[in-house]
């Protein structure tokens, strides 16, 4: 491979995975991790989508929780960007990704299901009918494109699922701003932690149990170390793990659970798995 990654590049290293063509697919992604990409974000968005081919759907998160909780707020489906990076965004953006209405939560979708998506459930962006819960209803994957554990957002849904005694419902009254520029009040459920004594989630440790017992698929994409889950086995994992361990989902000690595959990377709050950590993208 050369020093620059290209689509093609990204594609063979997708279908090496295997990514399934024709499957819906939620990629939480870092850019920095592959490395130098020709073209950036979009090279790696039209990859994804190459590889999924005309019947498969890509998810992407496009939560908006940095800036949410500010004093004069306006969600805007159409503008309000994705803060969860630049391939993230990019896929926002495309004329065909349709995007759910939540305060802090929304997500993009791109192909065949993204209309069923972006409008399945309600207030909610974690009940079995959000469009994250779909992809535990409809066999959907999940992949960790460059990022570890600790930003695979299913997992909350499985802390709901299993009925984690910190996770309590709130109501939150946001403003929405419509296409004809009309703003609104509109209602979203947040599940935030506890104000107090929160020593924060390790969905690391889950993330390599499963991969100790071979239910994760992990290699390279690019410089990116990838990682790819079926949304199901999470869940069946979840369920069973956690009858024998209430703190599953929670962080023990100081340290997250290491992975044992890749480089973890830390810069300040983002944290990458890369293949060679000299071969990052630097220029940040």
């Amino acid at each position: 491979m050369s020093s620059s990654v290209t689509q093609a590049d990204l594609v063979e290293d997708l279908r090496q995975l295997p990514v399934p063509a024709g499957a819906l697919v939620m990629v939480h992604s870092s850019l920095a991790s592959i490395g130098e990409v020709t073209g950036g974000a979009g090279t790696v968005v039209d990859a994804l989508l190459e590889t999924l081919g005309a019947d498969g759907t890509l998810m992407v998160p496009t939560f908006t929780f940095p800036v949410s909780g500010r004093l004069g707020f306006v969600f805007d489906a159409q503008q309000t960007p994705s803060y969860m990076g630049a391939i993230s965004e990019n896929a926002r953006c495309r004329p065909r990704a349709q995007r759910s209405i939540h305060l802090h939560h929304s997500v993009a979708a791109i192909g065949p299901l993204a209309g069923e998506l972006a409008t399945s459930g309600g207030a909610s962006a974690w009940d079995g009918d959000s469009p994250m819960g779909q992809l535990f209803a409809r066999d959907g994957w999940l992949m960790l494109l460059g990022v570890p554990y600790l930003r695979l957002t299913a997992m909350h849904l499985c802390e709901v699922d299993v009925g984690v005694p910190y996770r309590k419902r709130r109501n939150e009254e946001g403003r929405l701003r419509s296409a004809d520029g009309r703003e609104e009040p509109f209602l979203s459920v947040s599940l935030p932690p506890p104000s107090f004594g929160w020593k924060g989630n390790d969905f690391n440790y889950l993330g390599q149990l499963m991969e100790d017992r071979r239910q994760v698929v992990v290699g390279p994409v690019g410089n990116a170390m990838a990682r790819l889950l079926r949304a199901a086995d999470l869940m069946a994992t979840a369920r069973s793990e956690y009858d024998s361990d209430d703190a599953l989902f929670l962080k023990k000690g100081r340290e997250y659970t290491a992975l044992k595959k890749g480089h973890t990377i830390s810069r300040g709050e983002r944290a990458m798995c890369v293949v060679d950590e000299s071969r990052m993208f630097k220029r940040m």
